[in-house]
């Protein structure tokens, strides 16, 4: 969370300050300002959008299993040699607004809710993705595109981009070590009630030898 805000509130205010200070022909203070401003509520807007959409695609596109979100070793790989392992603890997590959190795992041994908990990183990773590229739609947020271009849209652009690949990275590189969980849960939950099993077994005859007994 605290990186995320780092850098979509130090983004907005570098491109605030680099537009004020550069006296940016054709813009008065007012406009810099004003511009500056309506790129948060408008980036913010993209990807609320954007997530809103695709969290009301299909469950069955995004469960465990489909190829299309497998993730290859080389892909995990790539990410560590970033240093995922330093500062994803430090990204932004939307599991508030979805009602399901996503920063730990709560119940290691519940096959079930890793089985939830691979399908939003899905939806997650899948939402972050299209947003990081949607946000070029924030040019039409200003009356004259051309002109606000390189100084608010393309710099807007690029600190929506970083805050969203972050988390679409995090969500990747956690799904085989969730899907490895699952597994292991499942060998547990099973053995778990073989045991019971043989418990209730033992418990039956008991209690069927103990019946024999009275009537004798």
């Amino acid at each position: 969370m605290v990186l995320y805000l780092i850098l979509i509130l130090g983004g907005d205010l570098a491109v605030l300050l680099t537009n004020y200070f550069m006296h940016r022909p054709g813009f008065s203070t007012k406009e810099v300002i004003i511009a500056a401003l309506v790129l948060i509520p408008a980036l913010v807007l993209n990807d609320g959008l954007v997530a809103f959409i695709v969290r009301r695609l299909p469950e069955k596109w995004f469960c465990r299993g489909v190829k299309a979100h497998a993730v290859s070793k080389r892909e995990c790989k790539f990410y560590e040699k970033l240093g995922i392992k330093v500062w994803k603890d430090h990204v932004l997590e939307l599991g508030m607004f979805t009602a399901f959190s996503k920063k730990h795992v709560a119940d290691p041994n519940d096959p079930a809710y890793l089985e939830r908990f691979i399908l939003e990183a899905n939806y997650g990773a899948v939402g972050h993705v299209i947003g990081a590229f949607t946000a070029v739609a924030i040019i039409f947020c200003y009356p004259n595109w051309q002109k606000y271009f390189w100084g608010f849209t393309f710099p807007g652009f690029w600190v929506n981009f970083v805050c969203s690949i972050l988390p679409y990275m995090v969500l990747r590189y956690n799904v085989p070590r969730l899907e490895r969980m699952v597994v292991l849960a499942e060998k547990k939950k099973a053995r778990a009630e073989r045991e019971a099993g043989k418990t209730d077994g033992v418990k039956a005859g008991n209690g069927a030898v103990e019946s024999s007994a009275d009537a004798l």
